[in-house]
C-alpha cells in the first residue's frame, strides 16, 4: 500500500466526519489540524530467530539426523518437533527525528466546561536511519560472534505509525483570549518499522569452529565459510499506548484558534518477525523439501515519544 494512500484516506474520511457533524452537531463540536515535529526515543532491540544449529541444516549438513547421536552433540535438538527460540542477541541505536500530522474530532459537553473529550488520529514518521553492530557478548550467539562471524549488522531505516487516540482536557481559564491546558489520553498505533540485516563468515574455514567433532566436520566448514544471512523487511505491529498533552491556544475569533501543543507518548514493546532473504548463502529454510522455514523476530523496550506541533481549531 503506497503512502500517498495511508496519508490522504484519513483526510477524506475525516471530511466525510466534519460534514455529518457539521449536519447535526449543536454549539461544543470542533474540529482540528497539527502539524509538527517528533523524536523518537532510543532503542534496545532483542533479536531471535527459530533457526536450528547450523549443523542441523540440511544445506549445510547433509548428515544433520545423525548430528545428536554424536558425542558432545546429545543435546543438540536437530529433529525434534520443537525448535523453540534459536540464537538471541542484544543491539541498541540511537533516536529518531520527523514529522506529525493529525486531525481531531472534539466535543465540550456543558457550555462554559473545562473539560472536553476528544478523537485524535495523528501519523508520524521517525527517521533513524542506523545501522549498528551486535556485540560480540552476551546472548547465545555470542561465543559464534566472537569466533567465525565477522559482520553483525542490523538496520532501522524509518519507524513510522498511524495513530488513534482518545483525549480528555482541562482547559485552565484566563480571562483573555489565551487558554492554557493539559490533557491524558490512551490509544492504539498501527506501526510499521523498516528492518534490515546482514550476519556474515569469516571467509577463511580454519576459522570455523562449527562442526568440530563431526565426522564431516570439514565439508561443514567449508559450506559455512563465507556464508551470509540477509533480512531485508517492513515489520509491523499494533501497540497500545497512553499521553500527556500541554498547549496554549490563542482565539482570533469565537469559532477559531491556534496554538502549539507539545507531548509525551508511550508505546508497549514492539514485535514482529520476518522471514530471512538469505539464511547461511541458501533460502531462508532448513530442510530441501520446504518443511521448516526460519523467521527471524525483533523486540524491542518500550518506546517513548515527544513532539511539538502547531494547532488549528474550529468551533462550531
Amino acid at each position: 500500500m503506497g503512502r500517498p494512500f495511508l496519508l490522504y484516506a484519513p483526510v477524506a474520511v475525516f471530511s466525510l466526519l466534519v460534514i455529518a457533524f457539521q449536519a447535526q452537531a449543536g454549539p461544543g463540536w470542533y474540529v482540528g489540524s497539527e502539524l509538527g515535529v517528533t523524536l523518537g526515543s532510543s532503542l534496545d532491540t532483542v533479536g531471535s530467530s527459530n533457526d536450528r544449529a547450523s549443523v542441523c541444516d540440511e544445506y549445510i549438513n547433509p548428515l544433520f539426523k545423525y548430528v545428536e547421536s554424536t558425542q558432545g552433540y546429545e543435546n543438540t535438538n536437530c529433529t525434534g518437533p520443537d525448535r523453540g527460540v534459536g540464537d538471541d542477541w542484544q543491539n541498541s541505536f540511537g533516536s529518531g527525528e520527523g514529522i506529525q500530522f493529525g486531525l481531531t474530532l472534539g466535543y465540550r459537553g456543558v457550555s462554559g466546561s473545562s473539560f472536553r473529550a476528544e478523537l485524535e488520529y495523528f501519523y508520524r514518521d521517525a527517521g533513524y536511519d542506523e545501522t549498528s553492530a551486535v556485540p560480540g557478548a552476551g546472548g547465545a550467539s555470542g561465543d559464534k560472534l566472537a569466533q567465525e562471524i565477522v559482520t553483525a549488522n542490523e538496520h532501522i531505516g524509518s519507524v513510522t505509525s498511524h495513530n488513534l487516540f482518545t483525549n480528555l482536557y482541562f482547559d485552565f481559564s484566563s480571562h483573555s483570549r489565551l487558554t492554557p491546558y493539559i490533557g491524558v489520553g490512551v490509544g492504539l498505533g498501527w506501526t510499521e518499522l523498516d528492518y534490515g540485516a546482514v550476519f556474515q563468515r569469516n571467509i577463511d574455514k580454519n576459522a570455523i569452529q562449527t562442526g568440530a567433532g563431526l565426522s564431516n566436520a570439514d565439508a561443514i566448514r567449508e559450506k559455512l565459510a563465507g556464508s551470509t544471512t540477509t533480512a531485508q523487511e517492513a515489520l509491523r505491529d499494533v501497540l497500545f499506548g497512553y499521553q500527556v498533552l500541554l498547549g496554549i491556544d490563542y482565539a482570533f475569533t469565537d469559532s477559531f484558534s491556534a496554538g502549539i501543543k507539545g507531548r509525551w507518548i508511550n508505546f508497549e514493546p514492539f514485535k514482529d518477525g520476518e522471514e530471512r532473504d538469505t539464511l547461511r548463502s541458501h533460502i531462508s529454510n532448513l530442510r530441501l523439501d520446504g518443511s521448516e522455514p526460519v523467521k527471524g523476530y525483533l523486540y524491542t523496550e518500550d518506546t517513548e515519544i515527544a513532539a511539538v506541533s502547531l494547532t488549528l481549531k474550529y468551533r462550531f
